[in-house]
């Protein structure tokens, strides 16, 4: 049998910088580059990750635009 493997869509692994090719493994919730040897325990919360992560607020990204 086959298994699936789900990626993160628009996710660069911060190894390689390689966009698109972050998966996660479900039976062991790590998240892995198909492209390189990076791998890390997928974050059990959005606080752990918080500086990783940026928040746009699509209201003030727009207004800005204007």
């Amino acid at each position: 049998m086959k298994k699936m493997v789900q990626f993160i869509a628009g996710a660069k692994c911060p190894k390689c910088g390689a966009q698109d090719t972050i998966a996660i493994n479900a039976d062991n919730d790590l998240i892995y580059c198909v492209k390189c040897d990076f791998s890390e325990e997928r974050p059990k919360s959005v606080a752990e990750k918080n500086e990783l992560i940026n928040v746009i607020n699509m209201q003030d990204y727009k207004a800005s635009k204007s």
